[in-house]
């Protein structure tokens, strides 16, 4: 019988939590960002900036989480959660692009 080793666990402990972990994280970034008024004042529009900044720090942190783990693996994951993970993984990674893409240039204190 091989043994697992702590390597394996922690990955198969990862590919548990991740998924939801960035599903939760893009969730709450696209809230934000949709739901959030823009005002007149700077405070507001730098707070709502920055706020942004934090979430998209949080998404790049899973989507590295996730590759340290070799993730998806279809070892660990069924066929529809493999193709689901997938997709989660594509659309975070297009919406760190996107914000990248569209980040205001000087915006990266």
């Amino acid at each position: 019988m091989k043994s697992i080793t702590i390597e394996e666990t922690t990955r198969a402990q990862v590919a548990e939590f991740l998924p939801r972990a960035i599903s939760k994280a893009l969730q709450s970034y696209h809230e934000f960002m949709e739901g959030t008024a823009f005002g007149e004042e700077a405070k507001e529009f730098s707070d709502a900036h920055k706020a942004a900044k934090v979430a998209i720090s949080h998404i790049e942190l899973l989507i590295k989480l996730a590759k340290w783990a070799d993730l998806p693996d279809a070892a660990i994951e069924s066929k529809g959660e493999l193709d689901e993970f997938s997709n989660l993984m594509n659309r975070a990674e297009g919406d760190v692009k996107d914000y990248y893409a569209h980040r205001v240039e000087g915006d990266d204190e």
